[in-house]
This record gives C-alpha cells, structure tokens and sequence, in this order.
C-alpha cells in the first residue's frame, strides 16, 4: 500500500488570534462554503481511491474552530462518501485550542482526531508573538486548552512551537514549560520565513544545546522528553529507510486546498490562496495535472553543495514547503536551514551516543525495541 493521500482543507481566513509570525495571510471573515468544501472532499477521496491510498484529512486556517459546524459536516459527508469502499479516513487538526471545550475534545476523540494544538512554551516565550489585536497575549488560554487535551485521554495530541528570531531566547524555558505541563510529542517549528541574523542564529544554538541538556536529562529520569526533531535525526540514524519519511511529498501526497478552493501542494504554501506559481488547479476546474507534475518533478533540491554532503540523507533539503518558507523556491535550501539541521544532527547524535554508552533502558526500549 502507498503512503496515505492527506488533504488539507484551509476552513478560514479569519482568527482569533494575530501571531505576528502568521505565515497564512491576512486575517479577514472569509470562510470556505460548504460546496467548496464537499466538492475538494469527492475530489481527495478520488484521488485515493485510484491511487490506492487510504485519506487524511487535515483542518487549518486560519483559526479552523470558528467553522466548527462546517469541519462537522466535512466529518460526516466523507465518512458516508467513503463507507463501503475501503479507503480508511482519518482527521487531523491544527488548532490555537481557544475554542476548545470537553464537548468538543469529547466528538475528536470519538473520531480518533489528532489535534495539533499551537502553544509557544512558557508565558514569556508564548506571549511574544501569540497575541490578540489588541496586543494581549493568550498563553492562559492556551494553556487551559493544553489542560482540555490532557484531560481527554482517548484525544490523539501533539504540541506545535513556533520558533522564531524574537521569541528564540525563551527556547529552552518554554520547552521546560510544556515538558512539565505535557508528555506526549512536542514539535518545534522553526521559523523559515523570517530572516535571522548570525547573532540570532548563534542564540539559537545556545538554547538548543540547553535543550537537548535538558532531553539527554529526562531520560535518564525515566520521564522522556519527546522532541520530534531530535527524534527524527536519530532514526535518520538508526535505520536507513528512515530518511524517506523526510523525503518531500507535496502535490503527489499532500493537497491543501484554499478557502476559494484553490490547490496547493502544502498547507504552508497556501497564504491568501493567489499565488499562482504554486498553484495547480481548482476544486470546480479540476486538477490541472501538468502543473502538478512540474512542481513534482521541480520540488526536492538543485542545491550542488547538498549533493555531496555527508548529511544529505538526515535533514530536511529535500523539503519542498521548507526550502519554498526559507528560499522562495522549492528546491532551493537556505543557509539557515543548512545550518540548523546540521545543529540537530550534531545535538542528536551525542545525545544518543551519551544515552547508548550509559544502557539507558527508556531509550533503548524507545528506539531499539
């Protein structure tokens, strides 16, 4: 079976929430209708059926929860558009958690959604870019929702950080925060967009060195802090068929879809739903399968100094919606992105060289078992 076909339906430009490293555009009440909606479900599932693929379907914005009766009926109309034919559904959603309640969390978890819930680690680290229009930050309500999450166990959950050059110098302050308040995965989503100053780039080295401290220290405390990006560059290790979980998928295996119903190949590359170089088609016009296989065949990277690096296989340079964030082109890779992931496979490694020399038995039941 090929890997799963996920779509990912952008519900709103509005949010109630103005985080100043937004990637998603202008915050206006623009929600997508519920046609649009059903036509790029038939659409996706298929898709998947001819493929072979099973169906993720994933729900952004914006801020996706103030379309809830919308996200509902997307629920709902796919499973009965899917019954009998086989191709498995599952849901996911990226969400600040402000709108969350137990009846909420309750109806996810019955539908086995995994909920990305944004937070940015501790007050001060939350607080810097996380703020309503009128410059209030939202960490107590965030955190109330991470307390909702919690508080449901049969809730499939990750935590989403953004890292950014203004709220950098908080990193290892914030992850402490959520490795005390949170025990499942945490991602760090570094901040491509933005352009970082050696100076910044050289605090963020130092908080990452704190963090991954502070990792190697959790273990041994049998309490295991679970940073996906340290995780991934050690399988990237461990086992060599790994490297294809980073191998980039973006308009073959990934479909997002503008409020107006516009494909893009990643959710990060939607924006206000116009950009027409990364375009490639519509939910009413179909498709338009030669742009698709020419950001296919054009997405991974041109970059001559990644073709002969020893850590080609390990880091993200072949990530089409990364290199596009950091480079403005798909198969392009940063200096910044070069070098934090070098930063990452070098912390990963002595954290795991540390960890194997020491027989400490939550890793190696982690990632030997």
């Amino acid at each position: 079976m090929p890997g799963n076909l996920t779509l990912t339906l952008c519900l709103t430009h509005d949010c109630n929430l103005r985080c100043r490293y937004c990637y998603a555009g202008r915050k206006y009440a623009h929600g997508m209708s519920r046609g649009t909606a059903e036509k790029a479900l038939d659409l996706a599932l298929m898709e998947a059926q001819a493929t072979g693929r099973h169906l993720d379907i994933s729900f952004f914005g914006g801020e996706p929860l103030l379309e809830w009766p919308l996200l509902q009926h997307c629920c709902d109309y796919i499973r009965q558009k899917a019954a009998g034919s086989g191709t498995r559904i599952r849901y996911g959603i990226t969400t600040n958690g402000l709108l969350l309640t137990p009846e909420k969390t309750d109806w996810m978890a019955e539908r086995d959604f995994l909920v990305g819930l944004s937070i940015d680690g501790s007050p001060a680290m939350h607080n810097t870019n996380r703020l309503f229009a009128n410059g209030r930050g939202s960490h107590e309500l965030a955190a109330a929702a991470l307390e909702l999450i919690a508080a449901q166990p049969r809730l499939r959950s990750k935590v989403i950080c953004v890292v950014n050059p203004a709220n950098c110098i908080y990193l290892s302050e914030g992850v402490r925060w959520l490795h005390a308040h949170y025990h499942g995965p945490i991602g760090l989503n570094f901040d491509y967009w933005s352009e970082w100053t050696d100076e910044q780039f050289e605090l963020l080295n130092q908080q990452l060195e704190l963090v991954a401290a502070d990792t190697t220290h959790s273990y041994r405390r049998g309490q295991p802090l679970r940073l996906e990006c340290l995780e991934d560059k050690i399988l990237t290790h461990l086992h060599s068929n790994s490297k294809n979980c980073l191998r980039c998928h973006i308009g073959e295996r990934e479909i997002a879809v503008s409020v107006d119903g516009n494909f893009f190949p990643c959710s990060r590359m939607v924006g206000v739903g116009d950009e027409p170089d990364i375009c490639f088609g519509n939910v009413y016009s179909g498709i338009d399968r030669a742009r698709q296989n020419y950001l296919i065949a054009t997405r991974g990277n041109d970059t001559p100094e990644c073709k002969i690096c020893e850590w080609r296989h390990r880091c993200l340079n072949t990530c089409g919606c990364t290199n596009y964030a950091s480079s403005g082109e798909i198969n392009r890779v940063s200096p910044f992105l070069c070098n934090l992931q070098q930063t990452l496979i070098r912390l990963a490694d002595t954290m795991a060289e540390t960890l194997y020399r020491e027989q400490n038995q939550t890793f190696l039941r982690l990632f030997y078992s």
